[in-house]
């Protein structure tokens, strides 16, 4: 708990460092260098970025977190990690929808190599990659705790990929996806809490 309580803070910090640097030349410059190094590439990382924006769009990935929690359900019958996995994708999806129709960033000006509709800031396929991951990990130490550094060592880059696929295709800021990992931080500390007093597990050392 204590080390999510930690990113959850650092992730704060750094959104509201992030949205004060909105428009500055410093940044534009800094996404931009960025966002055209990731831009495109060989076609198999285009289709696999828009794999994994699917997967990471809020239909995807609340129908894969209800079909994960389905297995849950049937196969352990905890009824919290069947139920949270889902809230907590919910969750991020309507703090994100909140964030973006507040803050109003215009999307990069590349051309877009797939759909992508209303602001820009936070990336909510960012947000959903970073709480499905972490959360997925946190379930997992429930049932195979001393393998708990390969469940989040797997979900850290699980949740790298799902943002970088968002810069392959043009739709987002680099910066739209350090915010977007930064405010779904915030989400998985408090998934962590209520299993800590749901289940009387406590998440990390």
């Amino acid at each position: 708990m204590r080390t999510l309580a930690i990113t959850a803070l650092a992730g704060t910090l750094i959104f509201i460092i992030l949205a004060a640097a909105l428009g500055t030349p410093q940044l534009n410059a800094f996404d931009d260098a960025i966002g055209n190094a990731l831009y495109g590439g060989p076609q198999a990382f285009i289709t696999a970025s828009k794999v994994l924006a699917w997967f990471g769009s809020a239909f995807g990935s609340l129908l894969l977190a209800a079909a994960i929690s389905g297995c849950i359900w049937n196969k352990t019958r905890q009824r919290w990690d069947a139920i949270g996995l889902p809230l907590a994708i919910l969750s991020g999806w309507v703090l994100n929808a909140l964030l973006k129709f507040t803050i109003l960033r215009p999307r990069p000006s590349l051309e877009f190599l797939a759909s992508a509709h209303g602001p820009s800031f936070p990336s909510g396929h960012a947000m959903s990659a970073w709480i499905m991951s972490f959360v997925l990990a946190i379930i997992a130490t429930h049932y195979r705790p001393q393998q708990r550094s390969l469940w989040f060592s797997l979900a850290f880059c699980a949740a790298i990929l799902g943002g970088l696929a968002r810069l392959v295709l043009g739709v987002h800021h680099f910066s739209d996806i350090i915010a977007g990992f930064s405010v779904a931080s915030v989400v998985v500390l408090a998934y962590c809490y209520a299993t800590s007093r749901f289940t009387r597990l406590d998440c990390l050392p």
